[in-house]
């Protein structure tokens, strides 16, 4: 280490930026490779509307110290492109942090104006489109995905719209059922919000970060995904995330009620399914999840979502796979609950506690004016 005081020039070597007290550079001289960790990345803080100020709820000096030292060692870093050009969603803010905190270059691409996709991607992204591709744009895709390529895609319940972007979901196998879902099992959704699912987190490679952590993957106004009948044998198509029976897929999503009506479509769906191709001897992968949020800022921060997308990222990265490791909190634990759980504590507190108590104070009462 050097005192960037007694070294004045030291830190400008290998960072245009301004450093700050208690920060890192992390070097490899054989590679040429440095990242500069700055202290208020190794924190995690939280504000607090009660003092106006922020506060320290964890570190993270374990994932930022482990990310910058894979990115220095590791020359051949997986890089994503984002599709642009047909009314897609912003990546959010923490999507693209948790993308550089995994060393995964992102730029964006508009395939519209482009032959084919870069030889260099090792990840498609295409999220939430709202308007339709063209032939020509899907055929560059379906191409990529032929020779090896990954794609991940969310999508809005609207795109049942988008006659030629369907049918690249339909050559994997993947359908997407009309409306917006609506879960039907209490213990499967937000309290008071049938349309947040909690679905059941199938096990897979992918998810295996979600069930090790024990966390919950938050879906918010998804639609309900089906796998073909009829698909050809080079094609496997893998649940990630499923709801229950009792889900439906609202059809009337104006509609002043969330009760299944008459022309809503029964369950069981899926919101995330991975399909996998071998073709010519290799492998291409596509993960397709259904609710437009799902990694929003909140969601991949306070949610298993976040796991979800690094087990994702991870998955499709093969021999570049980079290694995630968690924050550690100091802060107090938060309980999710769901609805039906939200029922049952409720009843408990309110209803079998203040009995047991009452029971318990009646029975000491008798026994004292038995002596």
């Amino acid at each position: 280490p050097k005192d960037p005081i007694l070294y004045p020039k030291f830190a400008s070597e290998y960072t245009d930026k301004e450093i700050s007290q208690n920060s890192f550079i992390v070097v490899n001289d054989e590679t040429g490779r440095s990242k500069y960790l700055d202290y208020n990345d190794l924190v995690v803080t939280e504000f607090d509307y009660n003092t106006y100020k922020s506060k320290i709820t964890g570190y993270d000096v374990e994932g930022e110290m482990t990310s910058a030292l894979q990115f220095v060692t590791n020359p051949d870093l997986p890089k994503m492109y984002v599709i642009k050009g047909h009314g897609e969603g912003e990546v959010s803010e923490v999507f693209k942090s948790s993308m550089d905190r995994l060393n995964v270059q992102v730029e964006d691409l508009e395939i519209l104006k482009t032959e084919s996709v870069p030889e260099d991607c090792n990840i498609l992204y295409i999220n939430t489109p709202t308007m339709d591709f063209s032939e020509e744009e899907v055929d560059r895709i379906k191409n990529y995905m032929m020779a090896g390529g990954n794609a991940i895609i969310t999508l809005d319940y609207t795109c049942e719209k988008l006659t030629n972007f369907k049918s690249l979901l339909d050559y994997y196998g993947v359908k997407v059922t009309d409306g917006i879902l609506v879960e039907g099992d209490n213990n499967m959704h937000l309290p008071n919000y049938p349309n947040f699912l909690v679905p059941d987190v199938v096990k897979h490679d992918i998810t295996n970060q979600v069930i090790d952590d024990k966390v919950y993957v938050i879906t918010p106004v998804a639609s309900g995904l089906t796998i073909s009948d009829t698909t050809r044998s080079s094609l496997t198509v893998a649940p990630l995330l499923q709801t229950s029976d009792a889900a439906y897929a609202k059809q009337n999503i104006h509609a002043d009620t969330t009760s299944k009506e008459k022309g809503d479509i029964e369950g069981p769906f899926y919101i995330g399914l991975l399909a996998s191709d071998t073709y010519n001897g290799v492998t291409s992968n596509m993960a397709v999840f259904s609710a437009k949020m799902m990694f929003d800022d909140n969601l991949i921060q306070g949610y298993g979502n976040g796991n979800l997308l690094s087990g994702t990222i991870g998955y499709m990265s093969g021999d570049k796979a980079p290694i995630s490791i968690a924050s550690k909190s100091i802060a107090a634990d938060h309980i999710y609950v769901t609805q039906q759980q939200g029922i049952l504590w409720g009843a408990l507190v309110i209803l079998v506690l203040p009995v047991f108590i009452l029971v318990t104070g009646v029975v000491v009462n008798l026994k004292r004016r038995k002596r």
